[in-house]
């Protein structure tokens, strides 16, 4: 009783939205929450939609509109998603003709879809939600129809429009329309996708630092298992690169040492336990699988000096992958013949991020053109 009562009080606290859909199934205080739901479907905040969802299932087990929301947030992948399990359980006959359309739309398949979308917003002209289900990105200019018909509830095709504007829809790129539209969805809805779209037109104008704050905007509103959470990621890798691209060079210096100087523990702070590490070296050799015997190994050869330079280092457009080229020069002296060999060659190493910090992937090495590397028994 204690939660019904909350749930009831909330109710009447919500900043509510405008309708999205004029008539549901559910009592006066569900159809407050499942318009909400609604309202963050729309605007691609799925985990709140599902909890606003449930909320008014909890004052109405019967509202109809609360159990589309949770159809249609599911996947419709027919192997693994529960999606048309979710529609088969509603009662079709207890829904009400606006939302038997969202049902119908949910239930059709790809080809009939977009023809039963545009059949319904004709049909029902004054349901926003139908509409807006008509709406696509392959016409950007049905979301400033949408916007224009129904402005109350424009926040999420306000959000539509500024990619609009980011990728050419309505003609040449123009960021400063595209912040102009986002900021106004962010002053209709209070929530997270927003700050991430904002995010990312930051993102593309290589303006990572405010692509981070937004970011951490969105981040925010739930922190757990946040779907904000790999950009907010790659932002961060964005904004401290010099500073890792420094790291990884001197990881690369500090592993090549131990390498060398055969030390084992020390070079074992560059692996991880689930990457196998393969190679090549510099006597060309076949490409092999670099293990702890191969740093312990005794060897043929000993080093007077080895020096790296000419550190370039390039990352994957993730932030994930790092590949580091160099140039390598040094001396050796063969054991067996005490000869000194000048040794000179180009090399590259890939590393990826990993939970556990930066590790070592590959790594090759080739003699520079007219240079010497390793001997060829080595």
């Amino acid at each position: 009783m204690k939660t019904l009562l909350t749930l009831t009080a909330l109710c009447f606290t919500l900043i509510v939205n405008a309708q999205w859909i004029e008539k549901t199934s559910c009592d006066k205080n569900a159809a407050l929450v499942a318009n909400q739901a609604i309202e963050y479907v729309m605007n691609l905040e799925y985990m709140a939609a599902f909890g606003a969802a449930n909320a008014a299932l909890i004052l109405d087990k019967d509202c109809g509109c609360a159990k589309l929301t949770l159809a249609y947030i599911s996947s419709g992948n027919q192997k693994w998603g529960s999606r048309m399990a979710k529609l088969d359980a509603i009662e079709t006959q207890s829904l009400t003709p606006e939302e038997r359309g969202w049902y119908d739309i949910m239930s059709a398949n790809k080809e009939e879809k977009a023809a039963l979308e545009n059949t319904l917003a004709s049909k029902y002209p004054e349901s926003a939600l139908l509409n807006f289900l008509s709406t696509s990105m392959q016409d950007f200019n049905t979301f400033k129809v949408f916007a224009e018909k129904f402005p109350e509830n424009a926040a999420s095709a306000y959000n539509m429009i500024s990619y609009g504007y980011t990728n050419g829809a309505y003609g040449e790129k123009d960021m400063d329309k595209a912040m102009e539209y986002v900021s106004m969805s962010q002053k209709m809805h209070d929530g997270p996708n927003s700050y991430d779209s904002m995010a990312e037109h930051y993102a593309a104008k290589g303006d990572y630092e405010n692509a981070l704050k937004n970011q951490l905007k969105a981040y925010d509103y739930g922190t757990f298992a946040s779907p904000y959470s790999p950009k907010l990621q790659l932002y961060y890798a964005k904004t401290v690169a010099q500073e890792t691209t420094k790291k990884i060079q001197q990881m690369q210096k500090d592993m090549q040492k131990a390498i060398l100087d055969g030390d084992y523990q020390g070079y074992k702070m560059f692996e991880h336990p689930e990457i196998i590490v393969s190679t090549g070296d510099s006597n060309l050799n076949p490409f092999y699988i670099y293990t702890e015997k191969d740093v312990t190994k005794n060897s043929a050869i000993t080093w007077a000096f080895f020096t790296l330079s000419d550190m370039q280092t390039y990352f994957s457009p993730d932030m994930k992958t790092a590949v580091v080229t160099f140039v390598a020069d040094g001396q050796y002296t063969i054991t067996k013949t005490n000869q000194n060999v000048e040794y000179a060659t180009r090399a590259s190493s890939t590393w990826t991020n990993t939970e556990d910090g930066w590790k070592i992937l590959h790594t090759s090495f080739a003699p520079r053109k007219g240079k010497n590397g390793i001997p060829e028994n080595e």
